[in-house]
């Protein structure tokens, strides 16, 4: 008896010794696991800080990460999660950088999206952009799949934490099948565009006439979502305002085809001192043609005394040459909470879209205002869009020329 006990007594100790070394083995992955997902967090911040470095030079993306060496990331180890140093894994979806090795997957690559979405033939460029009319600039533009949960540097900087489905974060404001290529390309997508049918033998095709307005995409520049409160929430608690109601498509507002798919707001000093964090600019979005109109659907938070700029539009011609659009607080615009029957001083303006919220408030206004292209027979390269950092912040739904 007293044998067995002695060897019982063993058996547990050495099962203590055992679960303790499990333990702290444990202990020990997750210590490096916590360092691994801070090293490859401010890997994301440097590789954020180079894209919008090359963006500012070059007007446009990367196509891919590589693109960013050595001019802008002089250390191409920034692009190696410390997971696929140790492991040898890489996990990119079949969208590996051509010309450097890279763990992290860039959502906003210029290339077809292939394992990404069943051997699809959309760009996954396209895709993003089109995502981001929905979701704004938290749309993912680099992803790191080897931690879990993921780790996603957001359009706009941020980093945050995610399934591998990102999309799933956002099923409170959208569905889901909204995101996705079928819904956002519509009914070609799912044949023609992704390789899942062929198209039927050439048939006479009969195409609508050209619209008269062109809408102008603004998807590269959103930094607001129109399903969510964009602005400080009040300091009563409520959860603030939103332009939910404002349909996201392609729509006739104020007697203009608009593409509407989020928004682009620009500081002020009253959004600032609320503690909202937008650009006081916007600089290149892009056009690339030439005019004789220019229609701009807008608003702007906050209030000012009538003649009040608040902002500007600047226009750049392929030839060098600039001009401006002022915007001024009662002519071109009055703040969004404003009764639609309110008079505005230019004729150029008219109230394009207002509705009731629930709560009892003003109507949450947009104007359409429309200039004549001041030089129509040059091709307009690009447009700013500029605060004139008074007490109002402008901010921008969507351009369309004509």
């Amino acid at each position: 008896m007293k044998k067995i006990k002695r060897v019982f007594g063993v058996a547990v100790v050495l099962s203590l010794i055992a679960g303790g070394g499990a333990f702290a083995l444990r202990a020990q992955e997750a210590n490096q696991a916590a360092q691994e997902k801070d090293v490859c967090i401010r890997n994301l911040k440097e590789i954020y800080e180079a894209i919008q470095a090359y963006r500012r030079d070059h007007k446009d993306l990367p196509n891919w990460l590589s693109d960013l060496v050595p001019k802008y990331l002089k250390d191409p180890a920034m692009l190696v999660c410390p997971v696929s140093r140790r492991t040898g894994r890489v996990e990119t979806f079949g969208l590996s950088d051509p010309k450097i090795t890279s763990s992290y997957l860039f959502e906003f690559c210029d290339t077809e999206m292939g394992k990404i979405y069943d051997g699809g033939r959309i760009r996954m460029r396209d895709w993003k952009r089109r995502q981001m009319g929905l979701v704004g600039s938290a749309v993912p533009m680099v992803r790191c799949h080897l931690h879990d949960p993921v780790l996603n540097l957001s359009f706009d900087g941020k980093i945050y934490e995610s399934p591998g489905t990102w999309e799933n974060l956002f099923s409170d404001v959208v569905n889901m099948d909204e995101l996705m290529p079928s819904k956002l390309f519509g009914q070609a997508a799912d044949q023609i565009v992704l390789g899942l049918a062929r198209p039927a033998a050439t048939q006479a095709v009969v195409r609508n006439p050209e619209p008269k307005q062109r809408p102008i995409s603004l998807s590269n520049v959103y930094n607001a979502m129109l399903t969510m409160a964009w602005h400080p929430k009040p300091a009563d608690g409520s959860p603030g305002f939103d332009l939910s109601p404002l349909p996201q498509k392609t729509q006739t507002l104020g007697d203009v085809s608009f593409d509407i798919r989020g928004i682009v707001q620009l500081a002020g000093q009253k959004l600032k001192a609320a503690g909202g964090e937008f650009p006081e600019e916007v600089k290149g979005i892009p056009v690339g043609m030439k005019c004789r109109r220019l229609h701009f659907l807008h608003s702007t938070g906050w209030s000012a005394n009538d003649g009040t700029q608040v902002g500007l539009y600047r226009l750049h011609y392929a030839d060098g040459q600039t001009q401006e659009l002022p915007i001024i607080y009662g002519k071109q615009v009055r703040d969004w909470f404003s009764n639609p029957g309110t008079q505005l001083l230019d004729d150029n303006t008219v109230v394009a879209w207002s509705v009731k919220p629930m709560r009892d408030a003003d109507n949450k206004t947009l104007f359409r205002t429309s200039w004549d292209n001041p030089l129509p027979d040059v091709e307009l390269k690009s447009i700013d869009f500029v605060s004139g950092m008074a007490d109002p912040a402008p901010f921008l739904i969507a351009i369309s020329v004509e």
